[in-house]
């Protein structure tokens, strides 16, 4: 099982620019980017800043690929 990440999804459904989430969260742009294409996966807590920020549950922000 893998994930994929829906972190670009939920930002953009917000209207929210990615520079802006990434300050929100005390990330860079690069980190938030690599969370978005699935280089990297956010820490516990920074998914669940995320799911505040964007105002969607946490398992709203991956979905399984198999």
């Amino acid at each position: 099982m893998e994930l994929k990440s829906r972190i670009g999804y939920w930002i953009e459904i917000r209207g929210y620019k990615k520079m802006w989430v990434a300050k929100q969260i005390g990330v860079s742009h690069v980190v938030l980017s690599r969370w978005i294409n699935d280089v990297s996966i956010p820490s516990v807590v920074n998914l669940f800043k995320l799911a505040v920020l964007l105002d969607c549950k946490v398992d709203e922000l991956y979905e399984r690929s198999d």
